[in-house]
This record gives structure tokens, sequence and C-alpha cells, in this order.
């Protein structure tokens, strides 16, 4: 676990302890603010799976940044986590413990807030540049055209380990986001190839499955075996390496042989239709025509599969009722490419906690 020191500049409104912690890792930034502009001084980052207490990553920053600088101390920390929240605690979904803000408050005597990861990256929607390339790119419908925002909702997704979704309703000319559990909501199979998967992952569930068993990491490792099980197809060096990694490698290698392979390939198609397919159906509900934003460490990585595939485009698009698809072709759709979203939204959850204490309610359930 080493500290990357990323800028020197500590003329700052306020410094923030900013944390990012998913199924797969746990981020931790310390974070500059001026006049709403964000700056990430030193950031460190360790597998989740090596974590057992929120408290060790937290007290290696706060040392690392004493030893450099032993009078700086945060004056907040918020920390956004891959679950539900209540009484300022995060019950992990992907990992064996939880985070707790008023432990966190106590050890440290920071005043501290834990939120929603996709809370905390609805946080930061409002304030990205759609224009900056670097860090969000719109994405054509199949028509190709580049609906402009027309205001109202903003619905925010994302599949990585699990899956998010938030959303931020605009209210007196700013917006206040809001979490959500959508990625547990019930799975729709849509056709018969989804109608086979859904009955092949549910024979190795006690209950119904949601949706985020289709449309995560896990997802991809469950239509891999699905599709591996359900024909002979002649196994290749690339499937032999598939089969013997372990389920959080094996995303990554189906993502990378998709061009070679065609159990790969046919694994992110049917990915990417379903996704489509759930975003297009959260728009039903939401009508974001302020936007949808894709997020997540998969789309981080592996952006070019939306933009280079029109199967997500065209399954979003999609509706049985023609008023509704035109509805869904008004609909701008944006990637979030900067993984580091979820740190400046926790940090600017964070100033928010110092200056109007706006966390009363918002983000726990």
């Amino acid at each position: 676990m080493t500290m990357r020191w990323l800028s020197s500049d500590l003329d700052q409104d306020s410094i923030l302890l900013a944390g990012d912690v998913g199924g797969t890792n746990t981020n931790l930034a310390l974070v500059g603010e001026k006049r709403g502009r964000y700056t990430l001084i030193a950031k460190m980052q360790r597998p989740s799976a090596e974590v057992t207490d929120i408290l060790e990553p937290v007290f290696h920053l706060l040392y690392s940044v004493a030893e450099r600088y032993p009078h700086l101390k945060p004056q907040a920390c918020c920390i956004s986590a891959a679950g539900p929240v209540e009484h300022n605690r995060c019950r992990m979904t992907n990992c064996r413990w939880d985070v707790d803000g008023n432990r966190v408050q106590s050890e440290t005597g920071i005043e501290t807030v834990v939120i929603n990861d996709f809370l905390a990256i609805s946080h930061a929607v409002p304030h990205l540049d759609v224009e900056d390339a670097e860090k969000i790119v719109k994405v054509p419908h199949p028509d190709g055209s580049l609906p402009p925002e027309s205001g109202g909702v903003k619905l925010v997704i994302g599949p990585g380990t699990g899956l998010g979704v938030g959303f931020l309703v605009p209210v007196n000319g700013s917006y206040i986001p809001f979490p959500s559990e959508g990625g547990h909501s019930d799975f729709a199979p849509y056709d018969s190839h989804t109608r086979d998967l859904c009955e092949f992952v549910r024979g190795s569930m006690p209950v119904k499955s949601g949706v985020e068993p289709f449309v995560s990491g896990q997802g991809i490792v469950n239509i891999y075996r699905f599709l591996r099980q359900r024909g002979p197809v002649e196994t290749d060096d690339i499937l032999r390496m598939v089969d013997a990694a372990p389920d959080t490698q094996k995303p990554a290698l189906i993502e990378r042989y998709r061009m070679e392979n065609e159990i790969c390939r046919e694994t992110v198609t049917l990915f990417l239709g379903m996704l489509g397919n759930f975003t297009g159906s959260l728009c039903a509900v939401f009508l974001p025509m302020g936007g949808v934003y894709i997020a997540g460490g998969m789309v981080a990585r592996n952006g070019n599969l939306i933009l280079e595939n029109e199967v997500f485009m065209k399954h979003f698009s999609r509706n049985y009722r023609a008023s509704i698809e035109g509805i869904l072709n008004k609909i701008p759709v944006y990637l979030i490419r900067d993984y580091s979203i979820s740190l400046y939204g926790a940090a600017g959850a964070a100033v928010r906690l110092i200056r109007d204490k706006q966390f009363q309610g918002i983000g726990s359930v």
C-alpha cells in the first residue's frame, strides 16, 4: 500500500479525506478544495480483499500525510462505499467488512460521513465538463445523433464488481443527489437467449435474481459460464486461460480477447445488450432528460466497448411503445472515463458536511 503524491499545492480553502471503497479496490485520497475546484494532493489504493478494517488504510494515509506535512490535518472526511448506508454505516455488498463512519470519526477526531458509492459519483456529475473528452465522452445514438441536455433528472449507472445506480433531481438551480439500490431490482429477460441465461443463473441461487448478477463483473463471469456449457465448443488456449483464472480476473481476460475468441465476443455482446436494456428501462422510470451518465471501473477501462459497438445503444433505445422510443432517443448518454470521480464526489460531500450539514438523511436508508 503506497502513497502517490500528486500535488504540492496546499493553498486550499479546505483539506479533505475522501474514500472510495468497492468490492475490488479501496481508494483513499487527500483532496484540496478551493472555490469549488478540487485537487488530488495524494492518493493510495489497496485491494479490498486485503483490508479487514477501514481504519487500516485511513491511518496509513494520515500517518503518511503527517510525515510530510506535520501540521496538516483533514477538516472533514467522506467515504463512499458500495452498499446501502444506514446510521452512517455501510454494509458492503461485495466485501466481508463494513464501513462505520462514526467509528472512523471517534478514532481519528475527523468529522466523517459515509455515503453510497453512486451517491458520491452523483455529487460529482453536475461539475463535469461534458466537453472534456479526457474525462467524459458523448455516446451517439443509433442514428448518429448526440441529443443535448434539456434539464430535468440525471441518471447515474455503472457496472463494476457490482452494479451501482444513483440519480439527481434539479432543485432551485442546483442538483440534489439521491442513492439507489436499483442494481438489486428484479432482472427481466427480454428474449429467448436472456431467458435461458436467467434460468442458468437462477439455478445457483436460493431466491429470485436481481440485475446485478447479469450486469456487472460477476455478470460477465455468469454469461461466460452459460455460453461455455450451452454446447460443444473447441477449447483453445484462450478459453483454457479464462477457465483457469480466478473469477475476479475473468472479466478482464474476456474483454481483452473478445476479438480473437467467439465465446469471449458473445459474452461481451450479450453483456452490452443487457446493460443497454436495463439502462433504457431505468430511463422509462426516471425520464432523465438531464442525461444518463455511465460510470464505474469497467467503463473507465473499457469505454470503447460501448463506443465501438452499437449493441448497447440499440438495446437502450428499444421499447415496445414507439412514443417511449421517441423519448429515449432524446436522452443524452455519456461515458465517464475519469476513475477518480468517486473521490471528487466524496470530497464534495465532505465540503458540504463542513459548510451546511446537508447529510441528515441524504445517502441513508
